[in-house]
């Protein structure tokens, strides 16, 4: 009676790669996230196995919704953009954490929490969006 309520996965193509993205966020990425957040070290070897596995798990995403494979009108196409959008701004700062070595102390890693948070704003874009045009999944 007082269950957890389930949540069904989409049926949308859109809904399915948000559903995914979410998953991967709230999974995977959250720890590292917070790490960052309070400036603490990251361990190279395990943060870089998540950052790759993480991008192994985009890239079938970002491939699926491409404009060559996936035909939408024109609110589901500016949604379709801002996903991709998202998905390649997380690749490019897990990129360039790698290329600091890890150091979130570093001068050039001085604002990568806001940056991620960007990306974070623009999901709720994306949810505002989707729920105007009555998606399955926000």
């Amino acid at each position: 009676m007082f269950g957890k309520k389930k949540l069904e996965k989409p049926k949308s193509v859109l809904g399915i790669v948000l559903y995914d993205y979410d998953l991967i966020i709230n999974n995977d990425l959250k720890n590292i996230l917070i790490s960052i957040k309070l400036r603490k070290n990251l361990n190279p070897s395990r943060t870089g196995k998540i950052f790759d596995n993480i991008s192994l798990k985009f890239e079938p995403h970002i491939k699926d919704i491409s404009k060559d494979k996936l035909k939408l009108d024109y609110r589901s196409d500016k949604v379709r953009d801002l996903i991709i959008e998202m998905m390649t701004k997380i690749k490019s700062l897990f990129e360039k954490i790698k290329n600091e070595n890890f150091d979130i102390n570093s001068p050039a890693l001085s604002n990568i929490y806001s940056e991620f948070e960007y990306t974070f704003a623009l999901r709720e874009t994306i949810r505002k969006k989707l729920k105007d045009i009555e998606y399955d999944y926000t």
